[in-house]
């Protein structure tokens, strides 16, 4: 059976917030952690490949039928982009792949970098994966207490969630 892509969850965008940060305090994760470890626990793994010449695209995650996983990743990318593609990657197993494990018993699933931007589905699941790895890595209270006890200092909100300066910036944007 060919690999499925992603089924978008159709939830909101605040829905998508509040499930994420629910997924990252039943993982036990604590902003700011290593990912590899939550990794690990899925029954996960990370491989680095490049971005070109490879069946196996970076930037992307292939989900087996029985929900093992491997998240693809580029080597030429920066450890806090990084840690967002693994959350959005794991946006996509967390929302995604439920989904298509209901709609297709025994089919696996594969969501990579680069959508056809004519079908809105892949579209919208990407949305949810970005939702879903911005509230899992920057939690909405905790991270706005600590943008009001910096003055939105985005050098010190990038550091303290390990996520890139620009990544900070959306989130605090978002959350204004």
């Amino acid at each position: 059976m060919e690999p499925k892509q992603p089924i978008p969850s159709r939830l909101l965008k605040p829905q998508v917030h509040r499930f994420a940060e629910s997924v990252a305090s039943e993982l036990g994760y604590a902003p700011g952690a290593a990912l590899e470890p939550i990794l690990g626990r899925l029954n996960g793994s990370l491989e680095y490949r490049s971005l070109f010449g490879s069946s196996d695209s970076a930037d992307s995650i292939h989900v087996t039928p029985d929900g093992n996983f491997t998240i693809f990743m580029s080597g030429l990318t920066s450890s806090e982009r990084d840690r967002f593609t693994i959350a959005h990657e794991l946006g996509h197993y967390f929302l995604h792949f439920p989904l298509v494990r209901k709609k297709f018993p025994g089919a696996s699933m594969v969501a990579t970098r680069w959508v056809d931007e004519t079908d809105t589905d892949q579209r919208r699941a990407e949305w949810e994966a970005n939702w879903f790895a911005a509230a899992f890595l920057m939690p909405n209270d905790l991270f706005k207490a600590d943008a009001d006890l910096s003055s939105n200092d985005i050098q010190y909100l990038s550091l303290k969630y390990g996520v890139s300066m620009h990544a900070a910036q959306i989130r605090l944007a978002t959350l204004s």
